[in-house]
């Protein structure tokens, strides 16, 4: 062999190992389990290093050193793939995907918002490229591992929950919304354990229940006791953090699961229609007020009030500033010009919308939610094709759930959210067999059943 070909096979030997090591499960599940709580890191640097919320400049702190370092790796390891050929370049979800986050990073320089949220973009984008990878190369790799990842989360907060029921900060009555002081203002603060406070929780207990069916589905066709096990996580995770939007959102999981268990999913059962009747009950809720006539349920059994806990509130003003800019939305703004703006009390701190629509027409406008839109439709085409897979069915039943939790709360800046569209991008390779099924119109179906 000669001296050229001899370094040529050197380099390919070597780039084979390193595609394997990053490839293995126990990589995908170090990435995912760093990644999906990098929110986390950022909290405690923040105690650490004297930084603000929202500060661009902070650099880059030794606690997020192995973050940077696995993100590296995995759009390192993508570009490789990519320009080898080695993945399919086509992806639209993807590309609606830096769309919308191009649309919200333009206008938050424009109006000179918060650049903060750059960190939770990055490991959204690359949980989306290593389930894009992934699902296309080492389908068993990278379900093992973001499974483990989410179910070792889920595991480390039974004991702090247990042992810290108030929560790790509650006594940290220092931290306040504003610069002065306030008397008990623990109160004010959401108690958090290892995972995050209890939103969190229940936003990571949902995935890793359905990650871990779809991982036995595709790898036993059966479930397992890991399975059982999830499902004890999450049923624990939703009880212990008595929130009124986890245990619906648990209750329809699980009704949809059983439901759907034993025939393809239907054509309505979609991503998009799901969206479409978020938005009917979001405007129930905020023009005909249809919680009114549902308030011995709200009061009495999930102990919140008929404005829902200062949503419809929330709704209202932030409605009124999207008035004023529909295109364009007014950027990614700091939290405490978000406190004021959503008019908070001490008592109530708002800085959010509520809302996954409306947070983002009120930080980007329409120029980021036609983005969005595309991607629920991506991922609606493609339920559709494959709706008789179960592995398919349980990602595209897991992101319905999230539509339909988002008309009352917002997952923008969860790295794990969007990751959920990309299982149903790649729906082609999670389907365990599961027969394509054509995509046709309600004309095409009129005129074939007339012709038969």
């Amino acid at each position: 062999m000669s001296m050229n070909g001899q370094k040529t096979a050197n380099k390919q030997k070597s780039g084979d190992f390193l595609d394997r090591l990053l490839s293995g499960p126990l990589f995908y599940t170090l990435f995912a389990f760093i990644a999906v709580r990098a929110n986390d890191l950022k909290k405690v640097e923040r105690a650490v290093y004297g930084l603000g919320d929202f500060d661009p400049w902070q650099g880059f702190p030794f606690l997020r050193f192995a973050l940077w370092l696995l993100c590296g790796a995995v759009l390192g390891m993508y570009a490789y793939r990519w320009i080898g050929k080695k993945i399919s370049r086509k992806q639209p979800m993807l590309l609606c995907f830096l769309a919308m986050h191009a649309a919200l990073i333009v206008m938050t320089l424009i109006y000179r918002g918060a650049s903060g949220y750059w960190l939770h973009w990055t490991c959204a984008l690359c949980l989306m490229l290593a389930l894009d990878m992934g699902l296309q190369r080492e389908k068993n790799s990278v379900l093992e591992g973001f499974s483990l990842a989410l179910l070792l989360w889920l595991a480390l907060n039974v004991p702090a929950r247990l042992l810290w029921p108030q929560g790790l900060n509650a006594r940290q009555s220092v931290l306040v919304w504003y610069v002065e002081e306030v008397e008990n203002a623990e109160k004010m603060f959401v108690p958090e354990w290892l995972l995050g406070n209890r939103v969190f929780y229940y936003r990571l207990a949902f995935p890793g229940l359905c990650l871990e069916m779809i991982r036995a589905q595709v790898k036993h066709g059966r479930y397992t006791l890991r399975t059982a096990l999830a499902l004890a996580l999450t049923a624990f995770a939703v009880v212990t953090q008595r929130g009124g939007t986890a245990l619906i959102g648990f209750a329809l999981l699980l009704f949809m699961i059983a439901f759907f268990s034993r025939r393809a999913l239907p054509r309505y059962a979609n991503p998009a229609v799901m969206l479409a009747a978020s938005v009917l009950l979001f405007i129930g809720l905020q023009y005909l007020h249809i919680q009114d006539a549902m308030g011995f349920l709200i009061k009495d059994r999930l102990g919140k009030d008929t404005d829902l806990t200062f949503r419809t509130h929330i709704w209202t003003e932030t409605l009124k500033i999207i008035g004023k800019y529909p295109l364009t939305g007014v950027g990614l703004l700091p939290v405490e010009y978000m406190r004021t703006l959503l008019g908070s009390t001490f008592e109530q701190p708002l800085n959010h919308t509520h809302n996954q629509m409306l947070e983002l027409l009120l930080h980007g406008g329409v120029l980021a939610l036609l983005p969005y839109l595309g991607m629920v439709y991506f991922a609606a085409r493609e339920t559709l094709k494959y709706r008789r897979s179960a592995a398919v069915k349980t990602a595209a039943l897991l992101l319905m759930l999230f539509l339909f939790m988002g008309t009352v709360d917002m997952f923008h800046n969860e790295p794990i959210y969007y990751p959920l569209f990309m299982l149903l991008a790649r729906a082609d390779c999670l389907s365990e067999g599961g027969k394509e099924l054509p995509v046709l119109s309600i004309w095409e179906r009129l005129r074939l059943k007339a012709e038969s």
